[in-house]
């Protein structure tokens, strides 16, 4: 009963005053044709014409000749751009959909990158995630689509990884397998389980690994979250932990508010970010406790 109670609350339907893009399935189309965060020593981007001719968030489907037909995932686009933009891989909650972790995090990053959503195991009712392998799998089957049709769009530096519930779990089982791949991190609400949240730390954070965020949306998540961040700053590397002041269990309105504060601190001098502009973080509901390396 406990395990169906938390596999139900991994469940994020969009609020009302929430929507969700419409997606257009491609699977190998060619592209036609306040502050800002401190620039890293990356060259600015090739300028070119702006990037146009698709959906702002897509399906991403097997390529033709591939005996698997299932839908591989979603991709978020930032329409407009005039040169590359970096990647941000978004695993979603258990009973969630891609469709809406995609538009979480898009908003929640000013619709700077690319933002890819990988698609869990499971019936459409009951989306999830399996063994941290199959995830590994999903994950860089997905990737490869995206970059497929985006090509030299998609920004080579590094990946922002960031997961919510059962899609936190996996995000930091993932982050601590390859911390240079994934230096910069966000795990929302996986304090009912916190096994992997606490453990990941020493060997992500010395391995590669550089901030982290820990994203509470309940209160009970708090306390749990409070002791992974001092966790991390104890392994040498920054911590924040993001309380949304939210009552439940999902990316609300006001929980992707709540998270724009504290985006423009994770993804400073990383590459491709060059450009992004903050936004006003009196403005933004929530609070954020940070935790300095030790």
């Amino acid at each position: 009963m406990l395990v169906a109670c938390l596999v139900v609350a991994c469940r994020r339907e969009p609020s009302a005053d929430q929507s969700v893009p419409a997606t257009t399935s491609i699977s190998g189309a060619a592209p036609t044709s306040g502050a800002t965060v401190p620039p890293s020593s990356t060259p600015p981007p090739d300028a070119r014409a702006p990037l146009a001719g698709f959906a702002a968030q897509m399906d991403l489907v097997p390529a033709a000749e591939a005996k698997d037909k299932t839908r591989l995932g979603v991709v978020a686009v930032p329409l407009g751009t005039t040169g590359p933009r970096p990647l941000v891989v978004a695993l979603h909650g258990g009973s969630d959909r891609p469709e809406w972790a995609c538009t979480a995090w898009r908003t929640i990053a000013d619709n700077h990158a690319f933002v890819v959503c990988p698609r869990g195991p499971g019936s459409e009712a009951g989306l999830g995630w399996s063994s941290p392998a199959d995830t590994r799998a999903r994950v860089e089957r997905t990737v490869a689509a995206a970059r497929a049709i985006f090509g030299d769009w998609i920004d080579e530096g590094p990946t922002v990884l960031v997961g919510f519930s059962m899609g936190a779990t996996q995000a930091a089982l993932l982050a601590q397998s390859d911390p240079k791949k994934y230096p910069r991190v966000v795990l929302a609400e996986s304090a009912y389980a916190p096994e992997a949240a606490m453990s990941f730390a020493r060997p992500w954070a010395n391995n590669g690994g550089e901030r982290a965020i820990f994203l509470c949306t309940t209160p009970g998540c708090v306390g749990t979250y409070r002791n992974a961040a001092k966790n991390m700053a104890r392994q040498h590397a920054p911590a924040r932990l993001n309380d949304a002041k939210t009552t439940s269990h999902g990316m609300w309105a006001e929980v992707m508010q709540s998270m724009r504060r504290d985006w423009p601190w994770l993804v400073e001098g990383v590459r491709g970010w060059e450009g992004y502009v903050a936004p006003n973080a009196a403005d933004l509901p929530g609070k954020t406790e940070s935790f300095a390396a030790d």
